[in-house]
Formats: structure tokens, sequence, C-alpha cells
């Protein structure tokens, strides 16, 4: 376990060169990557002998490692994005922009941003007068990361396309190709599973089920999805879009598990 006082943790952090995302406030700092996973912006808005005040802008997939405050209360507001929440003990939660969560003193928690959004977050945190600001643990670890959260809703659709037979073996291509780009760079997507109808070879089938719609989101303005779509257009004699609702959402999370 390892203590980190506010004035180390200032002195660690470094001067961010480029910060592709547009955030509220200016993010002028990097996290140390000794206490985050990926990249992590930061900066101070306030600090003042009874609290500070900051701005967190967690890219895509980043988060902070588990941590507590000594005695402090501290209030965590999602500006932007989507983001994770999990204290220990308790099931991993999606914040999404407007949501407020107030962690209790001495309470482990990580939070970042999910796997296909950033996220930008403020934190409002109590300075207790002889406590250090943060106790810094362990690295959130991939499974942590990755683990499913109870109660969300995927989208699971089915898409019933029709080929032109000329194009056929063309667009096959096009979709495993698509089917192993998605899988291996998007983890909000939980399934891509092209099918063709054995009675007519030129009906294609694909299962797609999304951890959100915010993933289905990112996935469709993705280049590999982009490339897909724009170049089976001419191939495409139908598309019929199905969405889907689960029987039983409780089992889904069993599907994916059981496999693994």
């Amino acid at each position: 376990m390892k203590r980190l006082s506010l004035i180390l943790f200032m002195a660690l952090l470094s001067i961010s060169a480029n910060i592709q995302a547009q955030t509220i406030f200016p993010a002028e700092l990097t996290a140390p990557a000794e206490f985050n996973t990926g990249t992590v912006h930061i900066s101070v808005l306030s600090h003042s002998e009874r609290q500070m005040t900051t701005n967190f802008l967690f890219e895509q997939g980043s988060r902070n490692s588990w941590h507590y405050h000594p005695s402090a209360t501290q209030v965590l507001m999602v500006l932007n994005g989507e983001a994770y929440y999990q204290e220990e003990g308790q099931s991993k939660q999606l914040l999404r922009k407007g949501d407020v969560v107030t962690t209790a003193p001495n309470v482990r928690h990580w939070n970042g941003a999910t796997p296909w959004s950033a996220a930008e977050c403020m934190t409002v945190t109590e300075i207790v007068k002889g406590e250090e600001h943060a106790v810094q643990l362990r690295k959130v670890t991939d499974e942590e990361f990755s683990s499913p959260i109870p109660g969300e809703t995927m989208l699971v659709r089915l898409a019933e396309i029709e080929v032109y037979p000329e194009y056929l073996t063309e667009y096959l291509a096009a979709a495993a190709e698509i089917q192993l780009e998605s899988l291996k760079t998007e983890p909000g997507v939980l399934c891509l599973f092209p099918t063709q109808m054995k009675e007519d070879s030129t009906q294609v089938r694909i299962l797609e089920i999304y951890a959100s719609q915010e993933a289905y989101q990112y996935h469709i303005q993705t280049a590999h999805f982009l490339k897909y779509k724009q170049g089976t257009l001419h191939m495409v004699k139908s598309l019929k879009l199905q969405d889907l609702s689960p029987l039983n959402r409780e089992t889904m999370d069993m599907i994916f598990k059981r496999k693994n």
C-alpha cells in the first residue's frame, strides 16, 4: 500500500502535450502512470484548507487505481462521456453525463472511462487536516475493468441481409473482415456473428450484441465499419434490422462466462 500526499501527487504530474478531446476545463497535466492505467489528464480547479476541486479527462479505456480518501468525503460528477465507478465489494456502475456519486470516507473505490468512450469528470474532495489526500492501492485489473454491469441494457439486433449472387463471395469476405476487426478492437462489441441460411446462401443473418447503445453508436463510426458499409452497398439487395429483446436478461452474462 502506498501513501500519496497532495504535495507528492502534484509533483508527480507532468505536462500533457496533446489533448485530442474537447474539455470544459483545461486538462493541463497527465496523472502518473504509477497510479493509473492508460492516459488520464487532470487539472486542479481550486484548492483550499477545506476542499479540493479537480477536473479529470479519462481517455477511452483509462482508469485510476483502487484508492481511498482517509476521513474525507468525495463527490464525483460526470460532465461528459461515459464512466465506470466501483466500490470495494460492490458491482461496477456505468455512469453517464449528469450522474453524481458520493463516496464516503475510507471507502476503497476506482473510476475511469469505458472502453468505448472518453469521460470527463469533476471531483470535490474534503481536505482533512493531518490526513493524506489519497491512499493509493493496487491497479485495477483487466478482469475487473471488463466485468459485466448488472442490469445494464445490452443492444441485441439481428441483421437480415440478402446479397446479390454475383457478389456473394466478395460480401462474405467483407463480413468476415469486419467481424474480426470489431471483436479485436472494440470491447463494446460483445458478439458479431455472420451466418448463412442453408437453403439459400444469399440470405445472410448477422447476430449483433453490443454492451450498450453508446457502444453501438461508437461502432458505426469506426473506420472499419464505414469501410464495410460503403464497400458493400452495391452488393446488398435488401437489409432489415430487427431489434431483439432477451427473454431473460440475467442469463446474458452467464452465456458469455460459459464460453470463456
